[in-house]
């Protein structure tokens, strides 16, 4: 069985736990976030799609395949019926029998337990009222003032920003690219991107316009190492965690 790899990180860098600790258990299922709580991350990452009855289902793709025994898109599917699928694949999953989908209001209620940081990436929803309902989810559960939003849909977060001035919102790319940059500042977004695009002239330009920074998806300690000495904020990680 994989175990987590321990980093030293110094101030400001921390550590989302990338779909729960997807490293060891089962992507976006109740054991990941658990595991994540139990070693201590700063935040635990999740992904949801709305069903066909509205309810918020964590599961990253927009298919049953890939992790389920199920077939079809999420979308199609009340959350009643996507019970009667099981999670099938994943990291240990031999540990894990009969895992299902679980719900958004799950993940949270797992987060404010362990006192992790919420990070919400909303895949799919079926219009804006979607997005209302949302976030008055957020506000009920009372973790509006701590979680981060996030998303490749620019449509979703400019809407989120315009009825939420202060919610902490991250546009989720690959590259950070000037257009990038202008519409963080313009609409006072943070930005998650893709490790590999990354260098130090980026991530100073961040700095520069007080744009918070995530980076998604680090596994290797040295890695991680090199980007803390960068004072990258956040880092998404399966496997990696703060050494005490």
């Amino acid at each position: 069985m994989l175990q987590p790899i321990e980093v030293k990180l110094q101030s400001p860098t921390r550590i989302i736990a990338h779909r729960g600790l997807s490293g060891i258990a089962p992507e976006n299922t109740i054991p990941a976030f658990i595991e994540a709580g139990k070693h201590g991350y700063y935040g635990t990452e999740c992904d949801f799609h709305v069903t066909k009855d509205g309810q918020f289902a964590v599961f990253h793709d927009s298919t049953l395949e890939r992790m389920t025994d199920g077939q079809g898109y999420i979308k199609d599917y009340t959350y009643e019926e996507l019970l009667n699928f099981t999670i099938d694949a994943g990291n240990n999953i031999e540990s894990y029998p009969n895992l299902k989908i679980p719900l958004l209001e799950e993940y949270i209620d797992i987060c404010i337990k362990y006192n992790m940081v919420p990070v919400i990436e909303i895949k799919t929803v079926r219009d804006n009222s979607d997005l209302d309902r949302f976030i008055d989810l957020l506000k009920d559960k009372g973790i509006f003032d701590k979680v981060h939003v996030i998303s490749f849909v620019l449509d979703y977060l400019l809407y989120l920003r315009s009825k939420e001035p202060e919610l902490t919102i991250f546009y989720l790319v690959e590259h950070i690219t000037d257009e990038v940059l202008n519409i963080c500042i313009n609409h006072n977004l943070h930005i998650d991107a893709l490790v590999k695009y990354l260098s130090p002239e980026i991530i100073q330009a961040c700095r520069n316009s007080n744009i918070l920074l995530n980076t998604y998806t680090v596994d290797y300690k040295e890695i991680a190492e090199l980007l803390n000495l960068h004072k990258v904020d956040f880092i998404t990680s399966n496997i990696l965690i703060e050494s005490k």
